[in-house]
This record gives structure tokens, C-alpha cells and sequence, in this order.
């Protein structure tokens, strides 16, 4: 078992006192007020990181639309609201735990990373069913609340993180029924993968590889779990995270197209029509309500 299973499982399966029992000590909150820039964490859900230990500086904007460092170490949190981003600088040792909370499923990341080798020395990650009525979302919501106070969210934004944090370990201690299930878990973890790196070049082959399956099993096995095909889920999540694009910054839209995965921009305007049933000019002026025509 490597390092990063054994720090997950231990957190995990902890009662905790002390030190950790009141984690997290500190929120830092993520917004969308600034472009996103290249190499940044971007994903349509939201996400919860925890630093366990070590330093962990990150690039965020403010709700002012400026962008500034926050330094983060052990006992402090950094929550990153749906297409929200953070730009982590990876300079120092550091242990997070990262929290990401998808539509019906819950991910869970333990990232070590090491300064003097410039590398992740380990990496665990994990997911978990989450039924749609799941207290999860609420309590997810309830800390998305705290945003507008920034660091100095009070004492009862720190208890709904908490909360959260132990509720997502009775998640994973208690798996739903029929959790083991194999094509289950791939399932939920091809999602979980595509919804983290859309903007890269992904495939149905490309995929299948990775995860050591065949393409034609890979298909059936979304066929069976999910009600689209592995195609149309990846294409709806870089289209969903194009609309947010359009809607939030002003980037021309060759750029819009590379960031959500879309190397072709002609490809990209031609699936974004056929989606959304309009350009995404079109669809950028009716959500600014400007009437204009864009050149870009």
C-alpha cells in the first residue's frame, strides 16, 4: 500500500481529536471574477481542499476581480465553488486532501507532493455513489454560503466545513449497496476523469487505455450505468464549461474553444450550435443582453 493510501485511509477512518477535530482552522474561497489562466484547476463542481500538512500556495481572484497568493498550511482550506478555479504553485511539500463533489458522485483525492524531486511522490484517488437527496449538496451549499465573507468567514462557516468533512468519511466508510461493483467504479471514475481534464485531449481509446480496459467495453460499461454514450457525456461536460466560459469571461472564443478541449475551433462552433442551438457569439450576447455581434 503506498503512502498516499495509508495517510487516506487513516484520515478517513479517524475520530479525531485534538489538532484535526475542529479542521478546518481557516477558509480561503476560490471565484471566477478573472479569466481563468492556462494550467489552472477548473471543473464545473464544487471542490474542497485540505492541506494535512506542509505549505500550499495558490493563484485565486477575489471577488473584487483581482488575483492574489494564498498561503495555505496544515488546518486551513481552500473551497473552490463550481467554475471557480485555483492555480496551485507546487513549491513546497504539501499533503491535500481534495474533495470533489460531481453530480451523483463523490471524489476523493490525497495529492503528496514533493519539492526536492519536483514530482508527486504519491497520489490516491477514490469515489463514491451520492444518491440525488444526499444531505451532501446541502451541506455543500451551506458552506458555498460563506463565500461573501472571504477569510474572515466566522466560526459557523468553519462548523459546516467540518460537518462536511465528516460526513464525506461516513461516505466512504459506508459505501452504498452494490459499491464494489467493477463496472461501477469505473464508471464513476472515467466521470470523475473527464470532468477533471476535458480541456485535454481525450478519446473513447485514449480513456480506455488509461484505465487498462478495452474501447468496446468502456462503451457498454456507460452504456449500462449512464444514459448517454462515453462521446456525448464528454462532449456535454466541454460544452457546459463552454457556456460558463462565455457567460463569466471575455475571452475571444478560439481561446473558449482550446480551453474546453476543442483543438478545431470550426469543430467547436459547429457542436456548440448543434447543442445549444445557438452561436456562441449568439449565446454570449444574449446572456450579456448586449444585442451586439462579436468578431472574436
Amino acid at each position: 500500500m503506498g503512502e498516499a493510501s495509508v495517510i487516506l485511509d487513516e484520515f478517513c477512518g479517524s475520530d479525531e481529536t485534538g489538532d484535526r477535530a475542529m479542521w478546518p482552522r481557516r477558509i480561503v474561497f476560490g471565484f471566477n471574477t478573472v479569466a481563468p489562466p492556462r494550467g489552472c484547476f477548473q471543473v464545473p463542481f464544487p471542490r474542497l481542499e485540505l492541506v494535512l500538512a506542509g505549505t500550499y500556495r495558490n493563484t485565486v481572484c477575489t471577488a473584487a476581480g483581482a488575483t492574489d497568493q494564498r498561503v495555505l498550511s496544515a488546518g486551513d482550506a481552500l473551497f473552490i465553488p463550481a467554475d471557480c478555479w485555483n492555480l496551485p504553485a507546487w513549491d513546497s511539500d504539501v499533503q491535500v486532501l481534495s474533495l470533489l463533489f460531481g453530480a451523483k458522485h463523490l471524489g476523493v483525492s490525497l495529492v503528496v507532493w514533493s519539492a526536492e524531486k519536483a514530482e508527486f511522490s504519491s497520489v490516491d484517488k477514490r469515489s463514491c455513489l451520492v444518491p440525488g437527496n444526499s444531505p451532501l449538496y446541502r451541506m455543500v451549499d451551506a458552506v458555498s454560503s460563506f463565500q461573501s465573507e472571504g477569510e474572515t468567514v466566522t466560526s459557523y462557516g468553519r462548523l459546516q466545513a467540518n460537518a462536511l468533512l465528516e460526513y464525506t468519511k461516513i461516505l466512504l466508510q459506508n459505501p452504498s449497496q452494490g459499491e464494489e461493483r467493477q463496472s461501477s467504479a469505473l464508471y464513476r471514475a472515467v466521470c470523475t476523469y473527464v470532468e477533471e481534464n476535458f480541456d485535454q485531449m481525450i478519446t473513447r481509446d485514449i480513456v480506455a487505455r488509461k484505465f487498462q480496459v478495452s474501447p468496446n467495453y468502456l462503451s457498454r460499461v456507460f452504456s449500462d450505468h449512464g444514459d448517454t454514450t462515453f462521446s456525448d457525456f464528454l462532449t456535454s461536460v466541454r460544452i457546459g464549461r463552454a457556456k460558463a466560459m462565455l457567460e463569466q469571461v471575455d475571452l475571444p472564443l478560439v481561446q473558449v474553444s482550446q480551453r474546453c478541449g476543442f483543438h478545431d475551433p470550426n469543430y467547436f462552433f459547429k457542436v456548440f450550435k448543434k447543442r445549444v442551438k445557438r452561436t456562441p457569439t449568439e449565446y454570449r450576447n444574449s446572456v450579456l443582453g448586449t444585442g451586439q455581434v462579436s468578431t472574436r
